[in-house]
């Protein structure tokens, strides 16, 4: 029958970015996360935990769909970022409300009168997408943890100290293995991606300003790297596939004795932090205990200060260390918190290495809306955490990214109980980026390979802390169905360990990739005076484009601002294309990279094909070649108990108890899903269907 009334009251959308089902389902099966095991008991789930997910397998269009019902080809929203028309080799993050075509089901609760919190949505929350006083926006800007792209006033950094070096220094992105340092910082070399990035015009420029003005609100606007220009052009370049390798920010400095310090206690030992990304230097001292031992920091904000604002002690991590910075160019000063540990020290105090995660600002409010819930929230459990994506073999260095991410799924699950329990908050939509950013840290490790850092045993490890760091988070909401509350669990995608050793420079999700179209002959580089190719293409002679996670365009006359193809040789263009792309093979194994490539009418099948966002050809790679998620179809799986597959799980009011579903739900789902629940209607670009088999009451 046809339904007006709701099943439930209140719900929260509990989503969990890069939650892998596959994964899951064995750390529940070893006892290895008691809490997702009590929400599969009390409520509905397939036994594998699968939702059978949309694509691209990345994190701004599956969100939108999560949220609307709709494809990516609907919403508008078709991968990471969104391109433009005519502009092959711009895009711009496609994060935005702006960005979206589709009508969010929050917009439908907060008219039915529910107040709707939309914490942290990485997919056309923000701007904030009506004005009424029913809803409630924190963030939304960038995935990541909330705060990562708004709050950050500096970067992680590395800060090592010693009787060798003989001045300070900076070095960006410098050491994967900070404690392998050994000497003066001569051998500190930037360890970076590679990726190039195509040289700025005035014309892209101007695209970037009418950007940023377009979402503008708030007071918000996105910082300049939310422009993605970067140009891939080897094999194994990418920006995803480095991730696991992203190298420290390295502070190097000389030990000395103690000079014009106010207050230095005696016995300590001088050294330099160069913070605010090498432009601040900070004066720090090397402490002794009772015992004569050096074992202790203490950073000062300047010489003049009779006392430190922290003292770390080794071994020990320090959270929400307070810091001041200047803000902008204003000469303003701004209050930011880091979290710090003191990793090595030795005990004469000749050697030191100290952890310093990202600055947060502790008072932008510019992403919170309406503001006063900053102040609610902050005031009762301070400001957002730092985090960060720190590992690049360095275990102690992960260790420091465990603590960030287990206190802010503390300060998260906290603030956003604080909402539902003291605010009345109703509905609640919400993301945590936890096992995305975690594992792209490690993800291609848990296979053994060359350039391991450990067995593959011990990343495992990693993956394991993880999942507990996730079903301690779930546990945190599991007492809310007591009060009325229904939960739904899922994630957007989940991240696969590829068999393969090889990325073959295809299908990265930020800029073009250039690899294997140069190798096919549809992309050709401009060339020097040596006849060496550079990171700029030359469109006189280029056919087509691939970029982003799956998209190929066509250089086209008339649509594309250098196009060379004629419009009636599009389609067979299209054919040869795609018939290179199946022949394309690996060189190590014969087999073919590419699992299926499509003309965009063709993709339609899949929910993607939008007018301009899209390309001309759809393609997926080969499970065994896989970053680790984005370019891959959403049924890919891959080595030690990884796949793309997202996870779906729902419990409490309206949701049978310890059924065991057989049909897949899918993404387009969720969004009718939870409408049906709270008895308001569904949205009406929606795609999906209620996942009727799970509902207490027939539909």
């Amino acid at each position: 029958m046809l339904r007006s009334k709701g099943l439930t009251e209140k719900i929260v959308l509990l989503g969990i970015d890069g939650m892998d089902p596959t994964y899951s389902r064995r750390m529940v099966d070893e006892g290895k996360m008691p809490n997702l095991k009590k929400l599969i008991e009390k409520g509905a789930a397939r036994k594998d935990l699968r939702l059978l997910g949309a694509v691209p397998t990345i994190t701004p269009p599956m969100w939108t769909t999560l949220a609307t019902g709709a494809y990516p080809m609907t919403h508008g929203v078709e991968d990471f970022n969104i391109g433009m028309k005519g502009e092959l080799d711009v895009n711009f993050a496609g994060i935005y409300s702006k960005n979206v075509h589709a009508e969010p089901l929050w917009n439908i609760t907060t008219d039915a009168g529910k107040k709707t919190l939309v914490w942290h949505w990485p997919g056309g929350a923000w701007p904030p997408t009506t004005d009424n006083p029913n809803l409630y926006v924190v963030d939304g800007s960038t995935p990541g943890a909330l705060g990562f792209g708004y709050a950050m006033r500096d970067n992680e950094t590395t800060i090592i100290a010693n009787t060798k070096a003989t001045e300070p220094k900076y070095y960006a992105y410098a050491a994967a293995a900070s404690h392998g340092y050994d000497g003066d910082g001569s051998d500190l070399k930037f360890l970076g991606t590679g990726a190039s990035s195509t040289s700025k015009k005035p014309y892209h420029d101007e695209l970037w300003n009418e950007f940023k003005e377009g979402i503008a609100a708030n007071g918000y606007k996105p910082k300049h790297y939310m422009d993605y220009r970067l140009m891939h052009t080897m094999p194994g370049e990418s920006t995803m596939d480095t991730m696991h390798r992203f190298p420290q920010n390295v502070s190097l400095s000389p030990i000395s004795e103690p000079v014009g310090w106010a207050n230095a206690p005696e016995g300590a030992k001088e050294f330099t932090w160069i913070q605010l990304f090498g432009m601040m230097p900070s004066p720090c001292l090397i402490l002794k205990n009772e015992q004569g031992v050096y074992d202790r920091v203490a950073v000062y904000a300047s010489k003049e200060m009779p006392e430190p604002f922290a003292v770390l002690v080794k071994g020990e991590y320090t959270k929400n260390v307070p810091g001041i910075l200047p803000k902008g160019q204003s000469g303003e000063m701004e209050r930011v918190i880091r979290n710090m540990c003191l990793i090595d020290c030795d005990e004469d105090g000749s050697y030191i290495r100290l952890w310093v995660s990202q600055a947060f600002s502790a008072e932008d409010n510019c992403v919170w809306y309406p503001h006063w819930i900053f102040d609610k929230v902050v005031g009762k459990f301070g400001p957002p955490v730092p985090t960060g994506q720190g590992f690049g073999g360095d275990f102690d260095i992960m260790e420091c990214n465990f603590k960030q991410w287990e206190q802010a799924a503390k300060w998260q699950a906290d603030g956003m109980k604080y909402m539902m329990q003291e605010e009345g908050v109703e509905v609640v939509f919400s993301h945590f980026h936890g096992p995305d950013m975690m594992g792209h840290c490690y993800l291609p490790w848990m296979k053994q390979r060359e350039d391991s850092p450990a067995p593959e045993a011990e990343i495992q490890k990693l993956h394991e802390r993880t999942y507990k760091i996730t079903d301690d988070y779930i546990g945190e909401f599991l007492p809310m169905m007591d009060e009325g509350w229904t939960i739904i669990l899922f994630s957007d995608h989940s991240l696969v360990c590829r068999e393969s050793e090889h990325f073959h420079g295809i299908g990265d999700n930020m800029g073009v990739n250039v690899a294997v179209m140069e190798k096919l002959g549809y992309t050709v580089m401009q060339k020097d005076e040596n006849g060496k190719s550079i990171p700029e293409i030359d469109w006189e002679k280029t056919r087509a484009v691939q970029q982003r996670s799956n998209s190929i365009f066509i250089n086209l006359k008339g649509r594309d601002r250098f196009g060379i193809v004629d419009p009636a040789d599009k389609y067979e263009l299209e054919e040869q294309i795609i018939t290179d792309l199946y022949g394309y093979k690996d060189p190590d194994t014969g087999h073919r990279v590419i699992s299926m490539a499509l003309h965009k009418k063709d993709a339609n099948l899949l929910g993607l094909g939008g007018e301009y966002t899209a390309g001309d050809i759809i393609f997926f790679v080969h499970d065994d070649y896989l970053v680790d998620h984005g370019e891959g179809l959403s049924t890919a799986t891959g080595y030690n108990d990884t796949t793309l597959s997202p996870i779906f799980v729902a419990a409490g009011p309206g949701i049978k108890e310890g059924y065991e579903m057989e049909l897949f739900p899918r993404e387009v789902d969720v969004a009718p899903t939870a409408a049906v629940l709270l008895g308001v209607r569904i949205p009406a670009q929606c795609e999906g269907c209620p996942s009727y088999s799970i509902l207490s009451e027939e539909l």
